[in-house]
């Protein structure tokens, strides 16, 4: 159903297809000039030999390759299956060092039995590889097996390279709701274990073996209808040329980041959003994309974000989260607060406010960054041990709460242009944003759920002035339900999961 990808979107070669196209240049340019040069000297029987060893070379040894396994499939063992005992450079270095030997052999004008005994070796290399070939296929052919019987009808293909446990974890139970067998697909071998430890996946797990996309023919069974996507990877065009099936964007988090309005969007058959808002993205940044992709269907994860209760003046003690995102990966999509949060808890201490601190998971791979989460965690024990304050923060709030969670437990939210601020709007609670470098007008006037939050400049010169706003007056409160109907629509409650869950059951269906 996905369209013919660009050529700027083509399946990536991996690095066993280079190796493979390498091996076979040079040992087939070697092998062609040493037979032009043993049917001018020697006659056939060398030919011969030489025809054995070049077959034992160029043959697709496999020595090196792994097949895809799974983790978590009925039927089939989990992990990958026991390696060759041969690494592969010894089977490659064996197979040029005998083609050198007969060329040498060649040279000195050697008897017919050398050639012979060169051609018993070649056969050995090549029984040796044979065994390792029917290994990898006797694998693939049970994790093929064991995924046509569990007949999944929907998938979620992975491949990125970071942020896959909380990524793929944000979606994965709101697909299982629909009630419809799923299996996550990853790319990348590398993070399988991250993965696996991580994400918590109720789904079986797959991963692509060392042919990466050139597995996918024994992977994508006929049972399945659906892939969905939470992170837009350029690799994702190897799932993406199977066009039997329908691709579904669902992205990782709604906010105006530029990560939810990438022109490669456009490639997928359906893109799924949470409200008006996620469709004029596109249009006002210049990307077409066909009205008839996009589905509203709220934010099934914000489905468990309590309403507010009361005006937060009359609140004590009162509680805020502090949620700033990751800087990004340059400085046009860096929205962080981070480096200011020091501060900025340290103002919110100041006016008795009870902290609920929870960064962005990267900020983690990164030594400075984890070096500010480490000073903030620092201020707010001190201040804990201190004071009757109960602040909170670390792994409890990091892995085991849902934003949901940590908004459902606050009256308040301070952080930066981030789905976080999305999925609150789900409570119509008071909330800041920061704006790292623009004004309050332009901040407001580029992010439109920016429109009903209490803009924090990043020099924190007007800091005394959004709390004044956030903690006490609150005067965008009823301006903030005008505006989730438009960044979340007319979703109450569960409706969200269940339009998504129904979403998802006619795609299968194809209705």
């Amino acid at each position: 159903m996905t369209p013919d990808v660009p050529t700027d979107q083509a399946v990536p070669e991996t690095p066993i297809d280079l190796r493979r196209r390498h091996r076979l240049m040079f040992v087939g340019a070697f092998a062609a000039l040493l037979v032009a040069a043993i049917l001018l000297e020697r006659g056939l029987v060398p030919v011969l030999v030489v025809a054995a060893l070049t077959l034992a070379a160029l043959v697709d040894p496999r020595l090196g390759e792994r097949p895809p396994w799974t983790h978590g499939l009925p039927g089939v063992p989990d992990g990958p299956p026991r390696a060759s005992r041969i690494p592969p450079v010894v089977y490659l270095v064996s197979s040029i060092v005998a083609l050198v030997a007969t060329a040498a052999l060649v040279a000195v004008g050697a008897p017919v039995w050398a050639f012979l005994l060169l051609a018993v070796l070649a056969a050995l290399a090549w029984f040796v590889s044979a065994e390792s070939a029917w290994r990898y296929a006797l694998h693939a052919r049970r994790v093929r097996r064991g995924l046509r019987a569990y007949a999944p009808t929907t998938a979620m293909g992975y491949a990125g390279r970071s942020g896959a446990p909380w990524q793929l974890r944000m979606w994965e139970p709101y697909i299982l709701r629909s009630g419809e067998p799923n299996v996550v697909i990853n790319l990348h071998e590398k993070y399988a274990r991250m993965i696996l430890k991580d994400a918590a996946l109720t789904s079986p797990f797959v991963q692509l073996g060392s042919r990466g996309f050139g597995d996918l023919d024994g992977v994508l069974v006929p049972s399945l209808r659906a892939v969905f996507y939470v992170q837009n990877a350029r690799a994702n065009a190897g799932f993406m040329a199977h066009t039997r099936l329908t691709h579904v964007w669902l992205n990782h988090g709604d906010s105006d980041k530029p990560a939810n309005f990438n022109p490669r969007h456009a490639l997928y058959d359906k893109l799924v959003v949470c409200g008006q808002a996620g469709i004029d993205r596109y249009a006002n940044h210049g990307i077409h994309v066909d009205p008839e992709k996009f589905v509203i269907l709220g934010r099934p994860q914000a489905s468990g974000v309590k309403p507010a209760t009361g005006p937060i003046a009359g609140r004590h003690p009162k509680v805020v989260l502090y949620a700033p995102t990751w800087h990004g990966l340059d400085d046009a999509v860096n929205f962080s607060s981070l480096e200011r949060g020091p501060e900025i808890v340290r103002a919110l201490i100041d006016r008795d406010v009870t902290v609920i601190f929870r960064p962005h998971p990267l900020s983690y791979r990164w030594r400075i960054r984890r070096a500010v989460v480490q000073e903030i965690r620092a201020i707010l024990k001190a201040d804990k041990v201190a004071s009757d304050r109960r602040h909170l923060w670390g792994r409890t709030v990091d892995k085991k709460w849902t934003v949901a969670g940590c908004a459902n437990r606050s009256h308040a939210l301070i952080s930066d242009v981030s789905s976080v601020v999305s999925d609150y709007l789900q409570s119509e609670k008071p909330y800041a944003m920061t704006s790292m470098r623009a004004s309050v007008e332009d901040f407001r006037a580029e992010f439109s759920v920016a429109e009903t939050a209490y803009v924090l400049l990043g020099d924190l010169s007007n800091l005394d002035e959004v709390l004044d706003d956030l903690l006490e007056r609150d005067p965008l409160a009823e301006a903030r339900r005008e505006r989730k109907r438009y960044v979340l629509g007319d979703f109450v409650g569960q409706e969200s999961a269940d339009a998504f869950a129904q979403f998802v059951r006619d795609l299968v269906r194809g209705a």
